[in-house]
């Protein structure tokens, strides 16, 4: 089982009014130690075309997707840590049963909570000079699952009008929660961390900022994936007031920000100092873990790329639940399953 975490109220309140909420301490002795151990290894074993490709398009000094499968202190991060818990308990899963939402459920036990799984992990280093992704949300490279927001009710990939999908547009918290680990320290005097636009998961309009976000999503849907991180470019007035609201941490190694699925997002850019001690802690990689958790009967989408293995190896299609897929997206709440932990993932 995951460590457990009693969430409070307010920490709940702020969840759904903001979408975000930072807990800190989630990683402590030697989880994040052996955790910042790994994710220094694999920053120094990138290759040279890795290297090239950098110095070409400098996104993130380092980026790699589903390191859980072959670190085992990055698994017990995923897997172990507190962060299952409280991403299923923001999606109130520990308050909705369902006796058939996994199909490695012993029907003899009867209805239990429903529950999460693993969706992708991805561990990126942000040094000085890169450019990350400017403001954005998951797009289904990310997060190859179908949407459930109702911001796309129109588009078509969600005209279905199952009881199911129905549910989920009514049920805001089955969206899905990123968890974002410090394995770096951070500041927002510095930067170098992450900021987040608090409210902008929030589609309904009432306000400025969500009239914006919902043309700031339909500006970068409109052009596909590969403009996920140009809203600067595409809608320059929506970009400027999250850039306005932003809200910027100072996180210390093992702090988490949690934040909805739908919540924009982006590197924060690294600040020019000119004091030489303040030029040397930019020149350091600021290392960070990202995790994304979905409820086991949320939908699969199969982008074409399946840089994740499970629609080539499990034959996965659009439609289908993400437990259909073991391994590939490994339960990690209530309990962990033992076949699904130890099993051999491909990626391709």
């Amino acid at each position: 089982m995951p460590a457990p975490y009693d969430l409070t109220p307010s920490q709940i309140n702020d969840f759904r009014t903001d979408g975000v909420i930072v807990i800190r301490g989630m990683l402590e002795g030697s989880v994040l130690e052996d955790a910042i151990k790994d994710v220094n290894k694999i920053q120094r074993s990138r290759n040279v075309s890795q290297r090239i490709l950098h110095k070409i398009f400098p996104a993130y000094r380092n980026l790699e997707l589903q390191t859980y499968r072959s670190h085992k202190a990055l698994k017990r991060v995923a897997f172990d840590s507190m962060a299952p818990t409280i991403c299923a308990k923001l999606m109130g899963l520990d308050d909705d049963v369902n006796g058939n939402s996994n199909e490695n459920d012993n029907e003899k036990e009867g209805p239990k909570p429903r529950s999460l799984r693993l969706l992708k992990d991805a561990v990126l280093g942000f040094s000085k000079g890169d450019k990350g992704c400017g403001w954005h949300v998951d797009d289904k490279g990310f997060w190859p699952c179908e949407d459930s927001h109702h911001d796309h009710a129109s588009s078509s990939t969600t005209k279905r009008t199952t009881a199911h999908s129905k549910a989920k547009v009514k049920n805001r918290r089955d969206t899905g929660v990123n968890v974002w680990i410090a394995l770096s320290t951070t500041t927002a005097k510095e930067g170098g961390g992450l900021a987040v636009s608090p409210g902008s998961h929030d589609l309904t309009g009432r306000n400025k900022l969500g009239r914006l976000v919902k043309k700031a999503r339909i500006s970068i849907a409109s052009m596909g994936s590969q403009t996920t991180c140009a809203l600067e470019m595409l809608d320059p007035e929506s970009n400027a007031e999250l850039e306005r609201t932003k809200r910027v941490y100072d996180m210390q190694p093992g702090d988490a920000i949690i934040h909805d699925r739908y919540c924009f997002h982006k590197p924060d850019a690294f600040r020019d100092n000119d004091n030489d001690d303040n030029k040397k802690k930019a020149l350091v990689t600021k290392q960070r873990i990202s995790l994304r958790y979905m409820p086991s009967d949320a939908t699969f989408f199969n982008n074409g790329q399946d840089i994740d293995g499970a629609a080539t190896q499990k034959h996965l299609q659009t439609g289908d639940p993400l437990y259909k897929a073991g391994e590939y997206f490994p339960q990690v709440w209530p309990t962990e399953l033992e076949n699904e932990r130890n099993a051999k993932a491909k990626k391709r």
